[in-house]
């Protein structure tokens, strides 16, 4: 149940109103504490341009995300009971096949799937060329379970708005130089806060308190695509490059990794790079044509962990970020072990608390 609207202190300045914000915020005030959420949506930033896939396996090796069985049934209850509270669809499960590109994959897929801790994730092989749907397929495909995808732009939207209404979300850019600390409280714009929470994802580089700690920005670019042909079902589908359809006949393909280009432009050589992925789909989905061009930074980590925690020398400065390119997957579960962490003193897993690194 959520607290008396009208009985609310200020406990809580969150800045950053991407996903870590928009689900800290719901958290905290789910919990009865008063928030004020400040985000730039202007600016836009990974949520606003991520596809929002959960997928339990990923990468070269196809192993399973880390702490997906604790991490999925935390997602799948959060955004359903966002869901319902405020009367919107986001949170889709969805079939994922994914498609092996050599014969080692083919073998790897194999050992995997006869491996008994993927069991709740991994479905049949089957061999190359018989796959239920038209893809280039010389070295067969096998089935993930537990797949999904959240509509991260509705549900941020849609959460913004329930801020506002309640006159705790502001759509403006937030100035680190102007928070200050006294008498025993923390000031912005002329109001006091017991405690900020800083989710503001690579921005964190420029963050006076925050900023010494190993945030490593990975730029990702996703292609939106259109297609008079709805022959492929809603789901996932990876064959090197993932593809979403919609439904409607349209598509996302991607996406793109560039520790380089730490722009938020989207460039004509990603462009190239998922347009040319794309056509492995065409036989199915295509031919297709270019709608929009997404690019956004993700906020990854040497260890690919996130960065939960206070300030060892300020504990009543926070940080909520480094969710990298899983967000839609690892916020939920760490949304609730933060504020868990923060009003009933529950300890917070090692592996993303901030004392993992030295320096701060």
């Amino acid at each position: 149940m959520f607290p008396n609207e009208t009985q609310l202190r200020t406990d809580f300045l969150i800045l950053g109103a991407g996903l870590a914000g928009c689900l800290m915020a719901w958290r905290l005030f789910e919990a009865g504490q008063s928030v004020r959420l400040i985000g730039d949506t202007s600016r836009g930033g990974s949520s606003e341009v991520a596809a929002g896939i959960i997928n339990p396996v990923t990468g070269r090796w196809m192993t399973k995300t880390w702490d997906f069985d604790h991490l999925m049934p935390e997602a799948r209850a959060l955004y359903n009971q966002i869901e319902a509270h405020l009367g919107i669809q986001v949170f889709n499960e969805v079939p994922a096949r994914r498609f092996c590109l050599n014969e080692a994959d083919a073998k790897r897929a194999n050992r995997r799937i006869r491996n008994p801790r993927y069991a709740d994730v991994l479905g049949s092989f089957i061999p190359a060329g018989e796959a239920p749907i038209q893809i280039h397929d010389p070295f067969g495909s096998f089935e993930i379970a537990q797949a999904a995808y959240v509509d991260l732009p509705k549900l941020l939207t849609q959460l913004r708005t329930f801020f506002k209404e309640r006159n705790a979300f502001e759509d403006q850019t937030f100035e680190y130089q102007d928070i200050y600390q006294a008498n025993g409280c923390w000031h912005y714009q002329q109001q006091a806060y017991e405690r900020i929470l800083f989710c503001e994802g690579a921005q964190m580089k420029a963050n006076p308190w925050f900023k010494d700690l190993p945030l490593k920005p990975i730029k990702g670019e996703t292609l939106l695509l259109a297609s008079e042909s709805n022959a492929l079902t809603p789901g996932i589908y990876h064959h090197e490059k993932w593809l979403l359809p919609y439904g409607d006949g349209t598509y996302r393909i991607g996406a793109t990794y560039d520790e380089k280009d730490l722009s938020e432009a989207p460039t004509a050589s990603a462009k190239d790079d998922l347009s040319a992925a794309s056509e492995v789909f065409a036989r199915s989905a295509g031919p297709f044509t270019p709608i929009k061009q997404l690019a956004g930074l993700r906020p990854s980590t040497p260890d690919t962990r996130p960065l939960v925690g206070a300030h060892p020398d300020h504990p009543e400065l926070l940080l909520f970020n480094g969710l990298g390119s899983k967000g839609a997957s690892v916020a939920p579960k760490l949304s609730k072990d933060l504020v868990r962490h923060l009003l009933e003193n529950k300890p917070l897993n090692p592996e993303v608390a901030l004392s993992r690194f030295t320096t701060v």
